[in-house]
């Protein structure tokens, strides 16, 4: 058998060489109507809860690698065992008022004549400006709507998202809580 030259079309054809490589073709934008179905319920994090949830998020994600699934999949088994957790008693959200935000009425009363010392303006230092964290998953209205009725008006839904993550990440450090992998069938 012999062997066949590649490059003899080209001698036989005479073309410049550039031509013979195809063009690349436009892609069509892919479809994102589910996206736009199923979307992302967002929370906003309050400034000192920052850390924690950039903490949170990154091992919601370490787990959803772990499993071979999304972030929102893993996010939505944490939420759903502290929910559960809520609704049995074993774990309590309450409000409690923060001493930097709490505001007090002032009425005014006669006095007895004793002078009073006026206190200097406390100094505040300036912070610098921090981003603002949103977490956004992917989970059913009816978890979000628990979610909304345990913050009620004292606290944000992102504070509340955040103590209900935590405590299930604790829950699964100390293997309280397991994850397992289940097999979707997918319709087309």
């Amino acid at each position: 058998m012999t062997r066949r030259n590649a490059l003899d079309r080209l001698r036989n054809h005479a073309q410049d060489p550039i031509s013979s490589i195809p063009f690349a073709q436009r892609r069509k934008r892919s479809n994102r109507s589910w996206d736009r179905v199923h979307r992302g319920i967002t929370y906003f994090v309050p400034a000192f809860l920052n850390e924690q949830a950039k903490d949170l998020r990154a091992a919601i994600l370490a787990l959803a690698q772990v499993h071979m699934t999304n972030t929102s999949n893993v996010a939505a088994a944490l939420i759903a065992f502290s929910l559960t957790q809520v609704r049995q008693g074993k774990l309590l959200v309450e409000a409690r008022p923060n001493a930097n935000r709490r505001k007090m009425a002032l009425i005014w009363e006669q006095g007895d004549g004793r002078p009073q010392k006026i206190p200097q303006p406390v100094r505040r230092s300036v912070k610098e400006k921090t981003n603002n964290i949103y977490l956004n998953y992917r989970w059913d209205r009816d978890i979000d709507a628990q979610i909304k009725d345990l913050a009620g008006e004292a606290i944000s839904a992102g504070e509340v998202v955040v103590f209900l993550l935590n405590y299930a990440l604790e829950a699964h450090r100390r293997g309280y809580l397991m994850l397992k992998e289940k097999a979707v069938a997918a319709k087309q």
